[in-house]
């Protein structure tokens, strides 16, 4: 079955980058601006239902309330079932996406290239497509309206910043690395943490493993990391929930007095484990603010006929112990919104 799908797998890129560099020539297919008549279909596919996707969501309801309720939008949610399936399951839903009647189709993948040849046909049936919690998009890839995010780099590089002046008056720091699952995401946020601490001698990464954005995963590759390197001072999470596995190692293994641990995103259980004196710090990547960004994004260009930005970038800001205080925890929910503009059918 693994190498059925592997197979598969390999096919569909190999093809999608033919077929890209093809369309790559053409003029773009995008459809609109409009002004559309509501209520909007719209169809929201991440790469998988996390934590972060999750409060993206919150931030497309209030967005809808905001403009009327199913009045002014309907959202559906197809979500794949794990990181592993993501693609394959995506590419099935977007198959089923394109035969029906949809007006908007937020997405997010883990491989934008592989994707390049569906985002055209939806252009074609005048779906407009927005991204959202994507790194830097493909000079190839005309076939979105607009991408609402935040800088990925950025936003690992500011851990990385505040690495330097966590541990400024330390000899020498050693550090290990969690890794996602391999991707334009991963590397995207990497390559900004080891950029912000380089030529800064006493910080130095002696490991860097995959643990799969996951919890469980974290703590088992944390496990493993603190025997064949027990010398590690700080740990990097290039999520919360690795760097929370991460800590539930740490905690087991007696040592959180000595291992600082970071995470990205500033989730909720994040943000609870530094108000609680344990994880250190983690950057917040405004993910509700992305969900009401693109429900402005849609309304101006949807309803409005009005141009958007080709790209959206939400405020990053690190939390740690001494400012967790400042961040507001109704970022984290649904919060019902009063309607405040009306569109005519």
């Amino acid at each position: 079955m693994k190498k059925s799908l592997a197979v598969f797998l390999i096919v569909v890129l190999v093809s999608s980058f033919v077929i890209s560099n093809v369309f790559a020539n053409e003029e773009s297919p995008l459809p609109g601006p409009f002004k559309k008549d509501v209520p909007l279909k719209i169809a929201y596919v991440p790469v998988v239902m996390n934590t972060h996707y999750d409060m993206v969501l919150s931030g497309l309801k209030e967005g809808i309330d905001e403009n009327g309720g199913e009045e002014f939008a309907t959202l559906n949610v197809y979500a794949p079932s794990s990181n592993e399936k993501s693609m394959e399951e995506q590419f099935v839903t977007l198959d089923a996406l394109l035969q029906q009647d949809i007006d908007v189709l937020i997405f997010a993948t883990e491989n934008e290239e592989a994707f390049i040849p569906y985002l055209r046909k939806f252009c074609e049936k005048g779906v407009a497509v927005f991204f959202v919690n994507m790194t830097e998009l493909k000079p190839e890839n005309v076939y979105y309206i607009s991408s609402v995010t935040y800088d990925q780099y950025d936003a690992s590089h500011k851990i990385g910043e505040w690495a330097v002046k966590y541990f400024a008056d330390k000899d020498l720091v050693n550090i290990a690395v969690l890794e996602g699952f391999p991707g334009d995401v991963n590397t995207t946020r990497l390559n900004g943490f080891l950029d912000a601490i380089a030529g800064h001698d006493n910080l130095k990464v002696v490991s860097s493993q995959v643990a799969n954005w996951t919890r469980t995963d974290g703590q088992s590759v944390t496990e493993n990391l603190l025997i064949s390197n027990p010398e590690i001072n700080f740990i990097y999470g290039l999520y919360d929930e690795m760097a929370l596995g991460a800590l539930a190692a740490v905690k087991q293994a007696g040592r959180l007095d000595d291992i600082a641990i970071a995470g990205y995103d500033n989730t909720r259980d994040a943000y609870d484990s530094i108000l609680g004196g344990e994880l250190t710090a983690t950057v917040n990547t405004a993910a509700k603010e992305q969900g009401t960004n693109l429900i402005k994004a849609i309304v101006a260009y949807c309803l409005e006929g009005e141009e958007v930005e080709k790209e959206i970038n939400s405020e990053l800001i690190v939390y740690d112990k001494d400012t967790i205080n400042e961040f507001n925890t109704d970022n984290y929910i649904y919060v019902p919104r009063e309607q405040i503009y009306f569109w005519k059918k």
